[in-house]
Formats: structure tokens, C-alpha cells, sequence
């Protein structure tokens, strides 16, 4: 592992401390899972749906729908 030195809020860093008291678990430990959690949701690359390969000998019948129609679509759900 690599140490690492950070400054915090004070808020930011008494709320990890609560969290860390009522689960029985080191300030570190919770920030180290916030940062796995930060990588793996924000910082792995994606492939972009219309780079997805699709299947030997087929293509796809449209290509991907455009924001708009997403918005739409979602729109209607609430309805």
C-alpha cells in the first residue's frame, strides 16, 4: 500500500469519524472504500454502447437512440 497525506474539512472529516465509530472500523479503512468506490464508478473506462460488437454475421437494426428519445421515453413512464 502507499501512504498518503490529505487535508479535509473538518465536517468531512468528523462525519467519517461517526461513521467510522458506529461500524467498529478505522477512519482509513472507510476512506480507502470511498476511493475504490470513487474508481470503479467514475475513473474505469466505459465502452460507449455504439462500440459494443455485436454478434458475427449481424448488425444492429438501428443505432443507439438519442438523448432526446431517452427523455421522451422516460417522460411517458411517469405518466
Amino acid at each position: 500500500m502507499k501512504t498518503i497525506s490529505l487535508s479535509v474539512s473538518r465536517a468531512e472529516y468528523d462525519a467519517f469519524k461517526r461513521a467510522a465509530k458506529e461500524e467498529g472500523r478505522p477512519v482509513a479503512q472507510l476512506i480507502r472504500e470511498a476511493m475504490a468506490y470513487y474508481r470503479a464508478e467514475r475513473m474505469q473506462l466505459r465502452t460507449p454502447l455504439d462500440e459494443v460488437p455485436v454478434l458475427l454475421g449481424h448488425r444492429p437494426l438501428s443505432g443507439p437512440p438519442t438523448r432526446e428519445v431517452l427523455w421522451d421515453e422516460i417522460g411517458e413512464s411517469d405518466s
